[in-house]
């Protein structure tokens, strides 16, 4: 969480969207702020070189909706948007393509559950990245471009023969949220185990392609383990 002291003259505090990809037209752009005036004109918000603001759409004391477009070779980065004296740092990023995505966390774990025992859920999202100024994937300049729309689904980690464990250890939404399965035992599997295993999340991207034009997709591997036990120090408590 980041703070800000607020204060009588304008201030910029957030913006709408991550990213603008660079040829883009007419792209709407909302920036949250504090204590905008009255007037406001396309000049008084900048974006950058190779950004520009073509008009004012709408205005608040609390926002500024805005037109820009990006030149075709606009340099990819992240851009600061200044409104008169009021800076917002690394706000807004400028890209060419989305050359990966990444699935985070990039590892994560979930608890099985019941009435006795509370489910550990887990949220995954899929963020989208550009090479950065050197050219090469997965380096510390890349571009967080921020979230992309994807396909979620489970995959299978084969780790012992017969591996069923996608079948039993919960559900993935269409918005990257697991819900773990109840604890068990299951008379579905093999021995009744327990629900408990290991997956692969999957996220595909809906609209971006690589260069041989398949979809950009990533993994995150996630382990369904067994509920939070509790045992109480004292036993009257546990009554």
């Amino acid at each position: 969480m980041r703070l800000q002291r607020a204060s009588a003259d304008p201030m910029l505090v957030d913006v709408d969207r991550p990213s603008l990809k660079s040829g883009s037209q007419a792209a709407r752009v909302r920036v949250i702020a504090q204590n905008l005036p009255a007037q406001i004109e396309a000049a008084d918000l900048d974006f950058g070189s190779g950004v520009s603001v073509r008009r004012i759409v709408s205005h608040t004391p609390a926002d500024v909706v805005a037109e820009v477009d990006v030149a075709i070779n606009a340099v990819p980065g992240k851009r600061d948007i200044v409104f008169r004296r009021a800076v917002l740092p690394s706000a807004i990023a400028v890209y060419d393509r989305i050359d990966y995505i990444k699935v985070l966390p990039d590892s994560a774990l979930a608890r099985l559950g019941s009435q006795k025992h509370p489910k550990g859920y887990q949220q995954f999202e899929a963020v989208a990245y550009q090479r950065g100024a050197d050219a090469k994937l997965h380096t510390a300049d890349d571009v967080d471009l921020g979230p992309i729309d994807v396909t979620w689904s489970l995959e299978e980690f084969y780790s012992t023969y017969n591996d069923d464990d996608k079948e039993f250890v919960g559900s993935l939404s269409s918005t990257g949220f697991f819900t773990p399965a109840s604890d068990g035992p299951n008379p579905q599997r093999r021995f009744s185990r327990n629900n408990y295993g290991d997956v692969w999340i999957v996220a595909t991207a809906k609209n971006e392609k690589d260069k041989d034009g398949k979809p950009l997709l990533d993994k995150s591997y996630l382990v369904v383990t067994v509920p939070a036990y509790i045992q109480w120090d004292q036993p009257e408590v546990g009554q």
